[in-house]
């Protein structure tokens, strides 16, 4: 019995293989999104699902409050989110720069109401205004911090369309097969 046992765990009868003939070749799967793919269009302008993108990875707690906001001196609805705790903003999405700067031009840059109304249609005195294409962002009850994160945010201007060089170094990654290198001997 213990010459079966050894004769079987001798290894002289192992098939040789060939580590280059069995490498085998995988085609990459995708790689799951990431907060930095986003499934916007980048066409230059500001939307909804960017402006979210880019303010969570500024680092602030930022979610969508579920309403939107219609304000009668704005031609465009606005869409509320809440900023941590205690501050807000809404947001303006306009179809382009012309539209807004049509609505912002008249009104007080600071307050964002027609010029003398002393009430306007806020809840409370805004923290800040920021104006940036296509987008009018007003916040409210925001610490110096959140308004200079916020403001840098959405000054840095709405994501571009990507140049034809990244579209295809986008397109290769994307087609990419890889090949696994060989597993070591035992």
């Amino acid at each position: 019995m213990a010459a079966v046992v050894m004769a079987a765990c001798s290894g002289d009868d192992a098939p040789k293989v060939d580590s280059a003939a069995s490498t085998p070749v995988v085609a990459v799967m995708p790689r799951p999104l990431t907060p930095s793919d986003s499934a916007c269009p980048r066409d230059g302008t500001w939307k909804r699902c960017a402006l979210e993108d880019r303010v969570a990875k500024s680092g602030l707690a930022f979610k969508p409050a579920g309403d939107s906001m219609k304000v009668a001196y704005l031609s465009v609805p606005g869409v509320r989110y809440k900023i941590g705790l205690t501050a807000s903003m809404v947001a303006f999405f306009y179809a382009d720069t012309l539209a807004a700067a049509k609505d912002v031009t008249a009104l007080d840059r600071f307050r964002l109401t027609p010029r003398g109304d002393t009430i306007g249609a806020w809840k409370s005195v805004p923290s800040d205004v920021i104006w940036s294409g296509n987008l009018v962002a007003v916040l409210f009850d925001a610490s110096a911090t959140q308004i200079e994160r916020i403001r840098l945010t959405i000054t840095a201007g709405a994501p571009q369309p990507l140049s034809e060089a990244a579209k295809a170094a986008k397109a290769a990654a994307d087609t990419t097969v890889q090949k696994l290198p060989p597993m070591p001997a035992r």
